[in-house]
């Protein structure tokens, strides 16, 4: 009775199998390169998204590709877009477009660029912040501690209760002693100072706020008598 010899045959089997992948690798990758090879241009690098009031600024970098002739961004999931035509420089450019008429809320921006035959590189993106009526109707004026005024001197102190990080100061309207409207801006602190003020007339205040560190736009709330 003869033995049989498993470890050969199992061998032939393992072959079989190997070259049949191969094959199947080798008609795949046929299929993908039979129209040539795929081209993609230089990404945007650094894509930045700058909160606004119905609105974002992005901005981003391009680097060494002499072949892109343009850029184009996505938003709401490719329903909206934009295209912007470039002329590429020998160095380092920088691209900054604003977006506008947006409703307030969180966007994904997608920038791609691409190059005259249409060839186009790897999605470069960045989120982005909207504000608008919403982040608005949360603003109110700083509230006052107190307010001392001076009549000797003709200013007014003003003490300020807290801060709050997204404050940027406080513009005053008032009438200054020689009757002529005066107009100036508080920076951000624990008091104001208002200078050469008739007592006679209203003294009005307004607050100013950024919705978040280098934010494009700054909201206003609305003016408060004194």
């Amino acid at each position: 009775m003869k033995q049989l010899r498993y470890p050969g045959y199992i061998f032939c089997c393992w072959l079989l199998l190997l070259l049949g992948a191969c094959s199947r690798m080798n008609d795949t990758y046929y299929d993908f390169i039979k129209d040539g090879p795929v081209t993609y241009t230089g990404k945007a690098d650094s894509v930045k998204a700058f909160a606004g009031n119905g609105r974002v600024m992005l901005s981003w970098l391009l680097t060494s590709d002499q072949t892109i002739t343009g850029c184009k961004v996505y938003w709401n999931f490719n329903a909206d877009s934009m295209v912007l035509p470039f002329a590429k420089t020998a160095g380092t450019d920088t691209v900054t477009v604003y977006i506008d008429s947006l409703r307030e809320g969180a966007y994904n921006f997608t920038v791609y660029t691409y190059d005259a035959a249409g060839h186009r590189s790897v999605g470069s993106e960045a989120i982005g912040n909207v504000y608008g009526p919403v982040f608005l109707s949360t603003l109110s004026n700083r509230p006052v501690r107190s307010v001392t005024w001076d009549t000797a001197a003709s200013t007014v102190h003003v003490t300020w209760v807290g801060q709050d990080l997204k404050c940027l100061g406080t513009e005053w309207q008032y009438t200054g002693t020689d009757h002529l409207p005066r107009h100036f801006f508080s920076p951000m602190g624990d008091t104001s100072v208002i200078a050469d003020c008739d007592f006679g007339s209203p003294v009005a205040y307004r607050s100013l706020f950024i919705p978040e560190v280098n934010a494009i736009d700054t909201f206003y709330t609305d003016y408060k008598p004194l």
